[in-house]
C-alpha cells in the first residue's frame, strides 16, 4: 500500500515521518522544508542528490550533516564555513585540496588537523605558524608522520 500524498501534510509530525520513510523519493522535494527534525532527517537521508543544495542551510546540524555527506564534492566549498565544526571537519575530509588552504587557519583545530591530513605540503609551514599552543604543535607533528606522500624512502 502506497502512503495518501495527503498525509504529507497531516499535523501529526509521527504520521510525515512514516509517509517520508515509504513515499516515492520523487515526492520528498515537497517535504524538505517540513517544520519538525525528524521528518527533514528521513527526507534528507532519501532525497535526490540533487535537491541537496536546498537543504545545506538547514537549521538543524544534524541535516547539514547529511547533505554534506551525500553532496557532490564540487558543492563542498559552499558549506566549508558552516559554524557546526563536525561539518567542517567533514567538508576537509571530501572537498578538493586545492580548498584546503582556505580552511588551514580553521578556529577549531581538529578542522586544521584534518586539514594537514591532505593539504599541499607547501603550506605546512604556515599551519605551524598559525598555533603555538605546544599540544596544537604536537598533535600537528603526529598527523603529519602519518602522511605516506611525507615520509622518505
Amino acid at each position: 500500500m502506497k502512503p495518501d500524498l495527503e498525509l504529507m501534510n497531516d499535523k501529526d509530525y509521527i504520521i510525515r515521518y512514516q509517509v517520508a520513510r515509504r513515499i516515492d523519493p520523487k515526492h520528498l522535494p515537497k517535504m524538505m522544508n517540513d517544520e519538525n527534525l525528524v521528518v527533514r532527517f528521513e527526507v534528507v537521508k532519501r532525497i535526490d542528490p540533487k535537491h541537496l543544495l536546498k537543504m545545506m542551510n538547514d537549521k538543524d546540524f544534524g541535516v547539514r550533516f547529511e547533505v554534506v555527506k551525500r553532496i557532490d564534492p564540487k558543492h563542498l566549498p559552499k558549506m566549508m564555513n558552516d559554524e557546526d565544526y563536525s561539518i567542517r571537519w567533514e567538508v576537509a575530509s571530501r572537498i578538493d585540496p586545492n580548498h584546503l588552504p582556505k580552511m588551514m587557519n580553521d578556529e577549531n583545530y581538529y578542522i586544521r588537523y584534518e586539514v594537514a591530513k591532505r593539504i599541499d605540503p607547501m603550506f605546512l609551514g604556515e599551519m605551524f605558524g598559525f598555533d603555538f599552543d605546544p599540544e596544537y604543535q604536537k598533535g600537528l607533528i603526529k598527523v603529519l608522520a602519518e602522511r605516506e606522500d611525507l615520509r622518505r624512502v
